[in-house]
């Protein structure tokens, strides 16, 4: 891609370089006219924060890192509901698209407690049709990961979960694949968890690949608390029909999202889904999504006075701002 923009000339001579691999000393030659944009770690964006390019010569970064991205079930939405099969639909595929390695996929499935069960079920059976393989093949859904580390990473993350959640759907250590080799290729099953009372890791943990885990909520106050303890994130969407619920669970994510989807059966046709990054809207988030915005105007976030981008409905949108 990069040489294909390289040779279409129209970029100046020298402004877009590829580095593959480590970039080793490159920091200690920039300086006060130079900015770096940073996407992945939190461990790594802590050692670029502490380089003294940024702390000394006043290098600006812009961090975009781990964000344990939600996405909460209304108290109103009932299995059968077409709000249901939207917020299932939208969970599988956000584990699935990139095989789960995409910033803003979601992590945590908040529900209401009564529904628990039946929504992992119905996430289960939407898995169960997702065949993992070589993308070359059609019938395939889910391709690899990005590398075998990758996968050991992502298994580690796994077990680390289910020292508070047990695993509803697939198998982190074994799965069947189309047209490839499940060894050397790095394939994974996705991994759909259910968290236990109390549970901590998923919170704390972030799985990089095809995996989500279902906390339950006894109240809306609860899932505002348990979508917090995320210490805050890129994306967020809540799939409710009641304009009441939309406008208390939206203010209290306003403070911890970057972005915020609100979802009902009527703006679906017209939604771009959780995951979905536009030009118009903010990319980035506060606290453990780095602090920073790639997208929408201002480029950094100030404590207590984040921004929030929130899709929906006209009518929901009303509700939510109060007109």
């Amino acid at each position: 891609m990069v040489r294909k923009i390289i040779d279409s000339g129209i970029l100046p001579e020298g402004s877009l370089q590829l580095l593959c691999g480590r970039a080793g000393g490159l920091l200690d030659v920039l300086g006060e006219q130079d900015s770096v944009a940073f996407t992945g770690s939190a461990h790594t964006a802590g050692v670029l924060r502490s380089s003294p390019a940024v702390q000394h010569r006043g290098v600006r970064l812009q961090v975009e890192a781990d964000s344990l991205n939600c996405s909460i079930l209304g108290p109103d939405v009932a299995p059968g509901a077409a709000e249901f099969d939207l917020f299932v639909k939208g969970v599988v595929t956000e584990m699935t698209v990139k095989a789960g390695q995409k910033c803003t996929a979601i992590r945590r499935c908040i529900v209401p407690a009564a529904s628990a069960d039946a929504v992992a079920e119905a996430i289960a059976a939407k898995l169960a049709g997702i065949t993992v393989g070589n993308p070359a093949d059609e019938s395939v859904r889910m391709g690899a990961l990005a590398s075998l580390g990758q996968r050991d990473e992502v298994r580690k993350a796994v077990e680390a979960l289910r020292s508070s959640a047990d695993i509803v759907f697939g198998d982190p250590d074994s799965v069947e694949v189309v047209g490839a080799d499940a060894e050397r290729g790095a394939f994974l099953s996705p991994v759909l968890l259910k968290a236990r009372a109390g549970a901590v890791e998923p919170h704390d943990v972030e799985p990089f690949g095809p995996v989500s885990t279902v906390l339950s909520y006894d109240s809306v106050e609860d899932a505002i608390a348990l979508a917090a303890r995320g210490k805050g994130s890129l994306a967020g969407s809540l799939i409710t029909a009641d304009a009441a619920v939309a406008r208390q669970v939206v203010r209290g994510l306003a403070p911890w999202h970057g972005r915020i989807l609100v979802l009902d059966a009527v703006a679906a046709p017209d939604s771009t889904g959780h995951g979905t990054p536009l030009p118009t809207l903010v990319h980035g988030g506060p606290g453990r999504a780095g602090g920073g915005e790639e997208l929408g105007g201002l480029r950094g976030v100030l404590h207590h006075m984040q921004r929030s981008a929130i899709q929906g409905s006209p009518a929901m949108l009303d509700a939510i701002t109060g007109g």
